[in-house]
């Protein structure tokens, strides 16, 4: 093959593309929405199966959530609530939370935890908001062990661990500057009450209690499974 054949294909593969990328530009807003839409009766039914098991895990995950904090009230009562009161070292707290965000590699789940046992008061808010910081900084881990699979290739690794680092140092900074912050002023405790409407009497059963639509849609199968007496609970106080 000579010079001039492979100049030929070249410009041959360059024209192909810049025709490719012309075609992408005049799609017109109509033919996206018959692209993304329009659909025959087998494409629709595997939608419909995959919009349905989405919302079948979700729901299961929420009533799993919510057996969390029913678990929280019958097993951790006021043993939990004497070791992470209000008058708990803020560092202390952070460990919790950097610790357990570690162990499970997932803040999301163990963010999830923090709300679900400060809804069963088994944990105070104010322990709960120093928790939930440290499992910023624990899923910092995470990507950091993702930026190690790629020791095999120099380039690739700096690369990844540049975007962890950026990631680690996002959330070292947002807690450095907030931590202390919360320690001297408590300003995340008192926007969280102002948020629910309400003071401190709330927790105390003394104001009103809102149920949520997400409560009532898995109360009843929680409730089937397990109902915490909340007397028997506060009463071994």
């Amino acid at each position: 093959m000579t010079d001039n054949e492979n100049f030929e294909d070249m410009e041959q593969g360059s024209n192909e593309v810049e025709l490719k990328e012309e075609e992408m530009e005049d799609a017109t807003w109509g033919e996206v929405c018959r692209t993304c839409c329009v659909h025959d009766a087998k494409e629709w039914g595997f939608i419909a199966i995959g919009i349905s098991g989405v919302l079948f895990f979700l729901y299961f995950f929420l009533v799993g959530l919510d057996l969390l904090g029913s678990s929280a009230k019958v097993i951790g009562g006021c043993t939990a609530g004497a070791l992470f009161g209000d008058s708990t070292n803020p560092v202390a707290g952070l460990m919790v939370g950097i610790l357990a965000t570690v162990l499970i590699q997932s803040s999301s789940s163990s963010t999830s935890i923090v709300v679900s046992l400060v809804s069963a008061e088994s944990v105070t808010v104010k322990a709960g908001i120093y928790m939930i910081m440290g499992a910023n900084i624990g899923t910092s881990v995470t990507n950091t062990i993702v930026a190690m699979g790629h020791l095999g290739d120099g380039d690739e690794l700096e690369r990844a661990f540049a975007a962890a680092t950026v990631h680690d140092m996002f959330n070292f900074l947002s807690v450095a500057v907030l931590f202390p912050i919360e320690i001297v002023t408590h300003y995340l405790y008192y926007l969280s009450l102002a948020a629910v409407g309400g003071g401190d009497d709330l927790r105390e059963g003394r104001g009103d209690k809102w149920t949520g639509p997400l409560k009532k849609i898995v109360g009843p199968l929680t409730k089937s499974i397990i109902v915490p007496n909340k007397k028997n609970i506060n009463g071994s106080c």
